[in-house]
């Protein structure tokens, strides 16, 4: 695949949010405490995390710094879960389609219209380990994913991009395996 544009990147958000959404649907009542790939994070932290990350896009876009908008973090899913994540879902992947290319997004990490579809993709993989269930994402998600990781690799090992520290390549890998070892997951 060659370079992406916005619009590329605003059709694998959409294609990240259905690999969320398709595991989101499979959970059962008891398994919202099972551990997940993310040490530190049940399912239900997990989700609340997604849920939380969606209904900053929208603000984001918009052209808020992070800084300068308080009440979205704690709890979120508190309730019914499905239902906070199907309107903060929406609001998300409406707000990345009307938003224009050059809209700035401030992000601790820099300014980037891709780091949201890698989180998602990444966290569809988590979800769907921690179920014990379909853990194959979207060919042209992987393709797109694997573009932008690849090549600032050395970010990610370092631990500066707010996913664990890259763990080490195995030969056999494929390439989503890589990019799941980049962004410091087990595939194993």
């Amino acid at each position: 695949m060659s370079a992406l544009g916005y619009n590329d990147w605003a059709r694998l958000h959409r294609i990240a949010n259905s690999e969320f959404d398709v595991r989101l649907r499979q959970i059962l009542p008891e398994w919202w405490g099972a551990s997940t790939p993310c040490a530190e994070w049940d399912i239900y932290d997990l989700v609340n995390h997604v849920v939380t990350e969606s209904l900053w896009v929208p603000v984001l876009l918009a052209g808020h710094h992070p800084d300068s908008v308080g009440g979205l973090d704690g709890d979120i899913i508190e309730g019914d879960p499905l239902d906070v994540w199907e309107d903060a879902r929406s609001d998300a992947m409406t707000a990345v389609e009307a938003a224009s290319s050059n809209a700035e997004v401030f992000l601790s990490t820099g300014t980037t219209d891709r780091q949201r579809t890698v989180d998602m993709a990444v966290h569809s993989w988590d979800l769907g380990r921690a179920l014990a269930g379909d853990e194959d994402l979207d060919p042209e998600l992987v393709e797109g994913v694997a573009g932008f990781v690849w090549p600032i690799a050395t970010r990610f090992a370092e631990g500066s991009l707010q996913f664990e520290p890259s763990l080490p390549a195995e030969s056999t890998d494929s390439k989503w395996n890589s990019v799941l070892r980049i962004l410091g997951r087990d595939p194993d």
